[in-house]
């Protein structure tokens, strides 16, 4: 596999972990009363944000386009949001959706940086950029708990 497409393809994982916790974060917000929560998952919407953009500026820099996520993914993550919200839209209950759907990104990516181990350290820091921002938000989401 020639390099360029091992970093297309790494920066592409990189990119759909960041869009995914951004949609997340943007389906549950219309669900949340709490004005600290609101305030925190805004947050954390502006950050998955900026962290898609740089994965994207990367895979532009090589000349390649971020995979489109595909329709089925999408509507995966509306109906687990919607099915666990469905009778609990408590902060307790948000928190915890947020939590664990940050811990499956954290799984990823660590997986990730191990499955590619070559690929260049501007990419590298931009996926451990994103664990890091990830286990932040986890952090923060457990003062809503309970």
């Amino acid at each position: 596999m020639n390099e360029i497409h091992t970093a297309a393809e790494f920066l592409n994982k990189v990119y759909e972990n960041a869009v995914m916790g951004e949609e997340a974060v943007n389906m549950v917000s219309d669900k949340v009363e709490d004005e600290a929560l609101i305030k925190e998952l805004e947050r954390q919407s502006g950050e998955y944000k900026r962290l898609a953009h740089e994965a994207h500026t990367a895979l532009t820099a090589i000349e390649e386009e971020p995979d489109r996520q595909s329709p089925l993914s999408k509507l995966g993550l509306w109906s687990g949001i919607q099915l666990n919200t469905l009778t609990d839209r408590s902060s307790d209950k948000i928190a915890e959706i947020m939590i664990q759907g940050g811990i499956m990104g954290v799984i990823d990516l660590t997986r990730l940086l191990k499955e590619y181990p070559s690929v260049s350290e501007e990419y590298r820091h931009t996926a451990e950029q994103l664990i890091a921002f990830q286990e932040d938000a986890i952090q923060k989401m457990k003062q809503f708990l309970g």
